[in-house]
């Protein structure tokens, strides 16, 4: 006795694929408490800017600062002046590993038929010299 043969149509016409969604195992109740969950939407963040300005000077000077800061023993602008200064440190430090990763990307990318650079190559340069220029303390 021969098992008789498989093809492609014959498995698709004998095989249902059921497939099943979150509703089908809830009851009413419960899906409509998730269209009312999904008409409220997502929460947003629990922090703006202010309180991302905060928990950098607090990270990168610690909260004995962030409390003389708040005190007044430290002005406005000068934290401000020292949370600039202190980007542009981590900028210069990041700057000799970028150039050598926008070097050897040069080096991998070939011109166009017209003679330009790549894209990409033009992007990593234009961004490489917006880190020099955060490096060098401008904005």
């Amino acid at each position: 006795m021969t098992k008789p043969e498989l093809t492609l149509d014959k498995v698709r016409e004998t095989a249902k694929v059921k497939s099943f969604r979150a509703s089908d195992f809830l009851t009413d109740e419960q899906v409509e408490e998730v269209k009312i969950a999904n008409i409220k939407g997502k929460k947003k963040s629990g922090f703006n800017e202010i309180d991302a300005y905060i928990a950098e000077i607090i990270a990168r000077f610690g909260y004995d600062t962030y409390i003389a800061w708040k005190c007044g023993d430290i002005t406005e602008e000068n934290m401000a002046k020292y949370v600039q200064a202190e980007r542009a440190r981590d900028a210069f430090q990041r700057l000799m590993i970028e150039n050598i990763i926008v070097a050897s990307m040069a080096g991998a990318n070939q011109p166009t038929k017209g003679g330009q650079a790549p894209k990409s190559l033009k992007s990593a340069i234009k961004m490489l010299q917006n880190e020099q220029k955060l490096a060098k303390g401008a904005q």
